[in-house]
């Protein structure tokens, strides 16, 4: 009989099965932001703004890799999600199996792609003949890599929705404790510069992906792998693309911003009083590195829920649905806005320990992470609308609510407050952005509500 922890889902109490699948999502999106920002923090100390400019530069790389990641593991999460609330558990299996086979293509045509493109890409995406070496250094390498990214964070998923949030949180924690360790020891010890960076990371994502795959052939695991059901079924394979795509567009055009961003820092920086694009680019690496560790907690607080909102949903618990998204609508807010005093508060310190006594770099940092910031409790509204809409199996609307804010507001914000404000402009264009997304996102989330059964069935 399927474990009983998956069945809870549809009966235990609402406040009590958001706690217990958010806390540990939320450790473990935090532990994870520790890659990022482990990295640029002995770079920072180890090689200089240079190297942190160099890593920047490969984020839109990086992020292509995480899109096509999320195009399997949050396309067939849900699917496997409403599998589970239908009870229909041997097709939750192969989607589960077939999952882990588009992973390792996807992995596989990542590094190909990466590796023959590698040097137009970075030049692409504003890298100067002085960042490029480095940029060049540390992305090689990571594309090694890019089986173990690809599938260490989809395959937590499966984990978290067969009831076992707290086992997805440890896998986390072992990967983080890892790549502090192989940072500390290639960086600061063997000085082995940006390189050292990246074997830590790749390493370290190694070792978690063992351990989660591990999960998947223990003998209480409710769902497991089995080579048999590695074969990919058509119809599954479709659906989960079908449901994949809006997070993964989400992704890729969040790779599109970043490379109009990289190079509108870059012709801005030059312009500036600092007059150096790589001192922009490096400013908004470290913005990003802790923008991500404010922001990801939410993040995977909202994505905590959507297994939930997807086994509901499925079961035809609707009461229990608008529950789902009402109580973290109004905690994530508020958990934002204090996050929103802090870094208006304390943003000079959030930046001290990444520049590594270049003034110029600090005071560009904290300026601009002030401004980049500014509307972050309106990424609340953003997120939970998206991932609602992801949960209950309607990708339209979630490709529509990504879009907006990532192409539709931010990269013509982008080009216009730059071109106004210059580099102040660049980030200026991030709260206009993240205000109207949220707004949409409000009025596309109660229209549905409003629509969804009132009853039970």
């Amino acid at each position: 009989m399927l474990n009983n922890k998956i069945s809870t889902l549809g009966t235990a109490s609402i406040p009590k099965l958001i706690l217990s699948f958010s806390i540990p999502a939320i450790i473990s999106m935090i532990i994870e932001s520790l890659y990022n920002i482990v990295d640029r923090y002995f770079v920072g100390q180890g090689v200089g703004y240079l190297g942190i400019a160099g890593i920047t530069l490969c984020f839109p790389i990086s992020l292509f890799i995480m899109a096509l990641s999320m195009v399997i593991g949050v396309g067939a999460n849900t699917l496997f999600s409403i599998r589970l609330g239908e009870k229909k558990y041997e097709q939750a299996r192969i989607i589960l199996n077939n999952a882990l086979t588009l992973l390792i293509l996807m992995a596989l045509f990542s590094f190909t792609f990466g590796q023959i493109f590698m040097e137009p890409l970075l030049r692409s995406f504003g890298a100067s003949e002085e960042t490029l070496p480095y940029a060049t250094s540390y992305m090689r390498i990571i594309l090694c890599g890019a089986i173990f990214q690809t599938i260490t964070p989809a395959m937590n998923h499966f984990i978290r929705s067969m009831g076992h949030p707290k086992t997805a949180m440890i896998r986390s924690i072992i990967g983080a404790i890892f790549n502090i360790f192989f940072d500390w020891l290639f960086i600061m010890k063997f000085k082995m510069g940006i390189e050292g960076a990246a074997w830590a990371t790749i390493l370290s994502q190694f070792i978690v992906a063992i351990f989660v795959l591990s999960f998947f052939f223990k003998k209480n695991t409710p769902i497991k792998l089995g080579i048999r059901y590695m074969k990919l079924k058509l119809p599954y394979v479709r659906k989960i693309f079908f449901l994949g795509t809006p997070p993964s567009i989400m992704q890729i055009c969040n790779s599109l911003m970043n490379v109009v961003l990289n190079n509108s820092l870059a012709y801005y920086g030059m312009k500036s009083t600092y007059q150096s694009g790589d001192l922009a680019i490096s400013a908004f690496g470290i913005i990003n590195s802790v923008a991500m560790l404010l922001v990801m907690p939410l993040i995977a607080f909202v994505q905590g829920v959507q297994p939930l909102i997807g086994y509901n949903f499925g079961a035809k618990k609707f009461a229990r649905v608008r529950y789902l998204v009402k109580i973290p609508l109004l905690y994530g807010t508020s958990i934002m806005i204090l996050v929103w005093f802090s870094v208006q508060t304390f943003a000079e310190n959030l930046v001290i320990p990444f520049a590594a006594g270049n003034q110029d770099l600090i005071n560009l940092a904290t300026s601009g992470m002030r401004l980049w910031l500014f509307g972050i409790p309106m990424i609340a509204i953003g997120a939970l609308s998206a991932n609602f809409f992801q949960g209950t199996g309607k990708p339209g609307q979630a490709i529509f609510q990504n879009l907006t804010r990532q192409v539709l507001l931010l990269i013509p914000m982008l080009l216009l407050m730059g071109y106004i404000f210059g580099l102040k402009g660049i980030f200026l264009a991030a709260p206009i952005s993240d205000t109207g997304a949220a707004l949409l996102g409000l009025f596309l989330l109660r229209k549905e509500l409003k629509k969804m059964p009132h009853q039970d069935f």
